[in-house]
């Protein structure tokens, strides 16, 4: 059986989208990351922010389980 639930978190400055799902086991993976930075140094630093607010949601899920 699989639910599609989305889930979207948008950070306050908005720059970067993460849309997070389940897969069929009930995995919580990411769909989607969009992220907008003027330059590289600055776009690594919203991806490892966004990795690390989903990396919270998982333990989250984890420990509500």
């Amino acid at each position: 059986m699989f639910f599609n639930r989305r889930i979207t978190a948008l950070n306050v400055e908005s720059t970067f989208t993460l849309k997070i799902g389940h897969d069929r086991n009930m995995n919580l993976i990411i769909k989607e990351l969009s992220v907008k930075a003027d330059n590289v140094d600055d776009l690594i630093l919203q991806v490892k922010d966004a990795l690390e607010q989903f990396n919270a949601m998982k333990v989250e899920q984890m420990l509500g389980e």
